[in-house]
């Protein structure tokens, strides 16, 4: 059986809901209705709390700026940093009044920009010298490195290598 003052506290001081209070007091939620009743405490309505403030984010202003504007991370990045939904984020964006990027923002990478393809690496000059020299095919690429073919695609347009055009040579062609 809940005594008054326990209910008093978790229901209107703590703001927890009729289940969490059952939940964590091992009891049957009919009987945290029926105690809610038999001790006159008034009930919330149902669904999200009026004024509830919304859970911090685990970062200030000056962080997230620094992670999202000047770090460029997505924000899908920056919530599994800091172990957090991307909701947070966006909300802290929007509270922060931090500008969105656009759809498909991709910013420019440093040259000498690595890509790890399993227990491999890939850097610009190698893929160029496959590529462009030795003219080897986004798929023989990718099966040397163990890795899909659209990675090394991905790469290439990354690293602004045109991109041949698909099929057999012109000079092999009739």
């Amino acid at each position: 059986m809940l005594d008054e003052r326990r209910l008093r506290q978790l229901y209107l001081d703590e703001q927890q809901s009729i289940r969490a209070i059952a939940a964590s007091e091992g009891v049957p939620t009919h009987s945290v209705y029926n105690a809610l009743k038999r001790y006159q405490i008034p009930r919330r309505s149902a669904g999200f709390p009026r004024h509830a403030s919304a859970p911090h984010p685990p970062f200030d202003e000056a962080t997230l700026r620094r992670l999202y504007i000047d770090s460029e991370y997505s924000i899908r990045t920056i919530a599994s940093m800091y172990q957090i939904s991307s909701r947070q984020v966006y909300d802290a964006l929007s509270h922060y009044h931090i500008p969105r990027r656009s759809s498909g923002y991709r910013h420019a990478a440093p040259p000498d920009l690595v890509i790890e393809l399993g227990s491999r690496a890939l850097d610009q000059e190698q893929l160029r010298q496959l590529y462009e020299h030795e003219r080897q095919s986004i798929a023989a690429i990718a099966a040397l490195y163990a890795c899909p073919p659209n990675r090394i695609r991905s790469a290439l347009v990354h690293w602004g290598i045109t991109l041949r055009r698909r099929g057999r040579p012109s000079s092999a062609r009739r």
